[in-house]
């Protein structure tokens, strides 16, 4: 049985599919209706460890994703605040 209370804040945890995004090495991948706890409280996301391995095992063996995001990049190093 899964924790029903966020380990930050002390918040809520609640079941909600959301679109989770996991950085391996420079890349970055995004996963659809995944799974998760989130508190109501404070919004820190929770993955089950049968999730978190899922989303591991996908991203090794490199299946054809469903669909892809062009996103760009900027770096507020090269830019006067």
């Amino acid at each position: 049985m899964p924790p029903n209370t966020c380990a930050q804040c002390g918040g809520n945890l609640e079941r909600q599919t959301i679109t989770h995004r996991q950085q391996w090495g420079e890349e970055l991948y995004e996963f659809e209706n995944v799974p998760a706890l989130v508190c109501r409280q404070c919004g820190e996301v929770w993955l089950e460890a049968e999730v978190g391995q899922l989303i591991d095992k996908i991203i090794q063996q490199h299946p054809q994703p469903k669909k892809y995001h062009q996103v760009p990049v900027f770096s507020l190093a090269e830019f006067t605040l």
